[in-house]
């Protein structure tokens, strides 16, 4: 009998600490969800430029750390800016993201 009591309490345990542990993971999961979804562009903004720009200049103005490569990618889709890292044009459209 003592034997049976001790096996269900150990049942119930497990089913506890399962429970228990897959809360955590899943509150993991949402925690930083951010890094398993992509960016979407939901808008362009129009900047107006006084000489010949380096698009890495812009990165560093108006993008942060996490998103520069794909902002100086979509900036040169954008703005039709061949490979090269300078921008002689007056004004560009440099891409504003949002986080999902």
């Amino acid at each position: 009998m003592a034997k049976v009591i001790v096996m269900n309490i150990k049942k119930i345990f497990m089913i506890i600490l399962i429970i228990a542990v897959s809360i955590l993971v899943l509150m993991a999961f949402y925690s930083s969800r951010h890094k398993f979804v992509g960016v979407d562009t939901i808008r362009y903004m129009k900047i107006s430029l006084s000489g010949i720009t380096d698009v890495q200049e812009l990165a560093d103005k108006y993008s942060d750390s996490e998103m520069k490569e794909v902002f100086v990618s979509e900036l040169k889709k954008v703005n039709e800016i061949s490979s090269s890292d300078y921008i002689d044009k007056k004004t560009v459209f440099i891409p504003v993201f949002n986080s999902n």
